[in-house]
């Protein structure tokens, strides 16, 4: 090789190669891309973890360290402890009456050849979209006190009211099944038509493939429903209040301590007292949910359709969910009728006024449909990043926060009440009184689902798709932007209308959080009710029912078919 030619390959080299102390360019970019990404990751931790310390675990150790000795002690009075028997007993009760009611509805929406499906699918969404104390207010029209009861008193002539233990029973069943039913469908859907077959095939009748087939493959889920509505009933407060009467519960008691009498320790020893059982069957939900397995449900279950039940089977299926929706029907008219009748039970003339009413209290209605939907937002963005930082990153905490953020669904909201007011009343954390306070612990009620949504959709997304992104060189803010939250669109959208009618029918929570010029929907109907105006509270009833399905209308015309709240 000639020498200028030589020099000049060399002169090439030098200036290709980096200078003594220096990096390539390629490597500088990698660095400074490394430096953004855990920039990013540590800011999307430290608002997921700061926001569940401040309203999870703040709040919940300073509800456990406000009692003192002299609160402990108060325990041992009789009110309490009938208190916690009462408690004990309805949740026993209703919990396996509405386990069972939701059950059937799963089983009879489960069968092609049950008839009327259409007509029990909308039963069982009515309760899940529209507050469970109405229920409570409409059988207290329609079978409580003297003056209100229209079918035990004006029709049947009967001297009979259900206040107390037996209306609380019904109440609670009738507002809590959807949860069973919304719990077992899925699996009673998945169970193998080819195994009914089989079974017939060996000559078993229909209760011996119900007994020996169905119910085995199902009991994991039926044991979740039976857990996930027991926590339901026990923490149930807008019930109890309306048709409770003297049979008080845990969570009642709570209230009149810190309401009525201003004795915040002793409502913290009953609200831990309440926390104890309900802790104790979320931490079995879970553990049952972690060892259920798939397989028994996930097989291959053929093109046959399911085997046709007999006749009798489905005449009894459809006599005893007819009567179950015939109930619900009047259950629903009467807050209808009563919203439009000038005194129930009195003059069932027609009138407006309670719709005036509602419309005079229309700035609760609105502030409810208004901070319902900031949290209903709050709550989809905060899960969705939540669900990527515990389960697509590895950064210090993430058990932590995993168990944070499912921790609100075993928190009484009687205690989330409670705890936020002396948690927040004084500086720094001084928002009571504000509407910050209230959208914010909509956010914590809501948390649990939209984070389980959105886990369970990311699961689903390969690693590999946001892996392959980073080796091309997309930056962890670019992958999560364009790629992870585009890929959870299903779970947003769930999230953000459930969070929004969850938010909307809260009622445990805020109601301690209330301020006289910041009302919301749900406190207002129980106040009512309590002071004998059933014709404002059926008015603002209704009109809170129909801002719900107004929503969920919206969302169902804008989303069509991506919006997939309840799949009954």
């Amino acid at each position: 090789m000639p020498s200028t030619t030589r020099r000049a390959v060399q002169e090439q080299r030098t200036e290709q190669e980096p200078a003594p102390g220096t990096r390539p360019d390629w490597q500088r970019r990698s660095r400074r891309r490394l430096l953004a990404d855990r920039i990013t990751v540590g800011t999307l931790a430290v608002y997921v973890g700061g926001l569940l310390v401040l309203l999870v675990l703040v709040p919940t150790v300073a509800m456990l360290f406000e009692p003192d000795g002299e609160a402990w002690s108060g325990l041992a009075e009789p009110r309490v402890a009938q208190a916690a028997k009462n408690t004990v007993v309805i949740g026993v009760a209703s919990t396996l009456s509405a386990t069972v009611v939701g059950f059937l509805f799963a089983y009879a929406l489960s069968r092609p050849d049950i008839r009327g499906r259409a007509v029990l699918r909308v039963m069982a969404l009515l309760p899940l979209i529209s507050p469970p104390f109405v229920v409570g207010l409409a059988v207290l029209l329609l079978f409580g006190r003297r003056d209100q009861r229209l079918v035990t008193h004006e029709l049947l002539g009967l001297d009979v009211s259900l206040l107390g233990l037996g209306g609380l029973w019904l109440v609670q069943t009738l507002a809590f099944f959807p949860m069973a039913t919304l719990t077992l469908l899925p699996t009673l859907k998945n169970i193998g038509s080819t195994l009914e077959w089989a079974s017939r095939d060996l000559g078993w009748t229909w209760f011996q493939t119900f007994r020996r087939v169905t119910l085995p493959l199902a009991f994991p889920t039926i044991l979740n429903a039976l857990l996930l509505v027991g926590m339901f009933v026990i923490t149930d407060f807008g019930n109890p209040v309306l048709i409770g009467a003297g049979y008080q519960v845990l969570s009642v008691e709570a209230y009149v301590q810190a309401v009525g009498r201003q004795d915040f320790g002793m409502a913290a020893v009953l609200c831990v007292l309440l926390f104890v059982p309900t802790l104790v069957l979320f931490l079995i939900q879970r553990r049952v949910l972690a060892r259920r397995s798939a397989v028994t449900v996930s097989g291959k279950t053929g093109s046959l359709p399911p085997a046709p039940l007999p006749a009798t089977v489905r005449r009894g299926l459809l006599a005893v969910l007819g009567m179950v929706s015939v109930l619900m029907i009047l259950i629903y008219g009467s807050i209808l009728v009563g919203s439009f009748t000038r005194a129930w039970g009195a003059d069932w003339s027609l009138t407006l006024d309670h719709w005036q009413t509602a419309l005079l209290r229309g700035d609760d209605i609105r502030n409810s449909a208004l901070f319902s939907a900031t949290a209903a937002i709050i709550t989809t963005i905060s899960t969705l990043v939540a669900a990527y930082v515990v389960h697509r990153t590895k950064v210090v905490g993430r058990g932590v926060m995993d168990g944070l953020a499912v921790l609100p669904s075993a928190i009484p909201g009687t205690m989330i009440g409670i705890s936020w007011l002396l948690t927040f009343n004084e500086a720094p954390l001084a928002l009571t009184g504000t509407a910050l306070i209230l959208v914010l612990v909509m956010v914590v009620r809501a948390i649990p689902v939209g984070y389980r949504t959105a886990v369970t959709t990311i699961n689903q997304i390969s690693p590999s798709i946001d892996e392959a992104a980073t080796d091309l060189g997309a930056s962890r803010a670019r992958v999560i932007v364009q790629i992870m939250f585009p890929l959870l669109g299903g779970a947003f959208t769930t999230s953000l209308v459930f969070g929004f009618l969850h938010a909307i029918n809260t009622l445990s929570a805020v109601i301690f959080l209330t301020s006289p010029g910041i009302g919301l929907g749900a406190p207002t109907i129980v106040n009512l009710a309590e002071f004998g105006q059933w014709g404002a509270a059926t008015g603002v009833a209704a009109g809170l029912m129909v801002v719900s399905f107004a929503g969920l209308a919206v969302a169902k015309l804008a989303l069509g078919s991506r919006l997939r709240l309840y799949d009954l």
